[in-house]
């Protein structure tokens, strides 16, 4: 019996002195150090295995861009205010002498970008704070020269505008170049507007609407792009240098290194939710059970090698070791990794987000860009290309009704049209009460998982090196129509 109890008690010692047996150990230690690893830091993919949707749609970044815009539009409500009460708005002294403020700063005489924004009325208190927070974050913080490179449009989208609460708000005229509701519209137009309206034909309004945009800014302006944003988006504060600087690569050096001038949009806004693991791309994922055994082959061979070349006993590398790792180890970590999610993945032409390498200064890498010709959504945030809209316009003119996004994608894919967007969007869409109706659960699924994780200090010197990087003259000659 006492040889028996010695026998169970040093059973773990021998066991412990196999090599195969530590090797497994030590290697199911760091797999389960690299899931908690997971679990904390990798939960913002939505295909990652770690994905929480507890946390992952709390405002952060954007609330902190929210309050910015909200202080931003009250101070210049008030100085509206005050400046009305004093003269009337006109004049350039107040009653007691004093100077009145200086009106805020518009686009200049030859805009960069035409940016245009439809907007609708729509109930509930949070839903009625999407517009101002919208144009309030697009614009609180823009540096001087960004300013003067866009000129903003807004489209009050209800055949009566005046059912907007921002309808003559204060701070509409004193901070927008171009704000009204339909203009030059035949009574046949304004009445089937106005059925659609009441009938929530959203495809034909909302398509309507699009081409209305697009059109006043190629009529109004000659701003060599044009951008259409949607009234529920909160915009990061680096958002314009960022966006002219991807502009510069696109128009400069992509279209130098390609030879390619054919490229209609470039996004400031996509959702992870649509670029998750496809097949037509990522080939060793949608043939994991093939991706496993390769993996457990080559480590095979790899082991086997450094056993016939001498290294066996000081690597303890004996059969039972190589079968161990083999057929254990490396196929669990080649689990772990596609269970990181595709944009945890630290490589090229996966990950949008984390530890991708800078490349030269006139490489899209530098630039901030990345090509997204397939499974891109949605229509919040899109920079237009100038000479390649009136062929889109017809299009989509033609097709009439739809959803707007798909009938452009549907175009770039006949028309072979590239498409980009910012790695890193410069856009939230925040708007869970749908202009279009749509679901809470899936206006959810329309969502920058990034975007949140932002901080404003590191914002803000991403902000000040982006302006440093842009060749203002390179746009003024563009604008300029050279």
């Amino acid at each position: 019996m006492t040889k028996l109890r010695r026998g169970l008690v040093s059973l773990p010692l021998r066991t412990l002195s196999f090599p195969a047996v530590r090797a497994l150990l030590v290697c199911g230690f760091l797999w389960l150090l690299a899931f908690t690893y997971g679990r904390l830091f990798l939960w913002r993919d939505p295909h990652s295995a770690y994905f929480r949707s507890e946390g992952v749609y709390d405002l952060d970044y954007s609330a902190a861009r929210q309050a910015e815009a909200r202080a931003f539009l009250q101070q210049v409500s008030a100085e509206v205010t005050a400046d009305t009460k004093a003269h009337g708005g006109a004049g350039k002294t107040n009653a007691d002498g004093a100077a009145a403020p200086e009106p805020r700063p518009k686009a200049g005489p030859t805009p960069v970008v035409c940016a245009a924004f439809a907007t609708v009325r729509r109930d509930g208190d949070v839903a009625r704070q999407y517009l101002a927070d919208a144009v309030g974050s697009m614009l609180a913080g823009l540096d001087p020269r960004e300013r003067a490179a866009i000129h903003v449009k807004l489209l009050f989208a209800n055949t009566d505008p005046a059912q907007h609460p921002d309808w003559k708000a204060p701070w509409v005229d004193a901070l927008i170049d171009d704000a009204s509701g339909y203009r030059g519209l035949t009574d046949l137009e304004r009445a089937g507007l106005r059925k659609a309206e009441e009938e929530r034909d959203v495809q034909l309004k909302g398509n309507f609407d699009y081409l209305y945009l697009l059109e006043r800014c190629l009529k109004d302006t000659d701003a060599p792009f044009i951008a259409v944003f949607e009234d529920d988006i909160i915009f990061s504060a680096d958002w314009a240098a960022r966006t002219l600087r991807g502009l510069q690569y696109l128009v400069r050096d992509h279209q130098k290194a390609e030879g390619d001038k054919d490229w209609l949009y470039m996004r400031l806004f996509y959702t992870e939710t649509h670029l998750g693991w496809a097949a037509e791309h990522d080939w060793w994922y949608n043939h994991l059970p093939l991706t496993l055994v390769m993996a457990a082959a080559g480590s095979a061979l790899v082991l086997v090698l450094l056993r016939l070349a001498g290294c066996g006993p000081r690597l303890r590398l004996d059969w039972a070791t190589i079968a161990v790792v083999s057929l254990v180890v490396a196929p669990g970590f080649t689990a772990l990794a596609f269970m990181a999610g595709k944009h945890n993945l630290p490589l090229p032409g996966y990950s949008l987000h984390h530890n991708v390498p800078f490349g030269p200064p006139d490489s899209a890498l530098a630039a901030g860009v990345a090509p997204m010709d397939k499974n891109a959504c949605c229509t919040q945030a899109i920079v237009f290309h100038r000479p390649a809209l009136p062929a889109l316009i017809k299009n989509l003119r033609k097709r009439e009704r739809g959803q707007t996004d798909s009938m452009i994608e549907e175009y770039c894919d006949a028309t072979g049209f590239k498409r980009f967007a910012l790695r890193e969007q410069a856009v939230q869409h925040v708007g869970l009460v749908s202009s279009r109706g749509m679901r809470v659960v899936d206006a959810k699924s329309v969502w920058a998982f990034w975007f949140e994780a932002n901080k404003p200090a590191a914002v803000e010197k991403s902000h000040r090196k982006m302006l440093e990087e842009i060749d203002w003259a390179m746009f003024d000659r563009l604008a300029a129509g050279g």
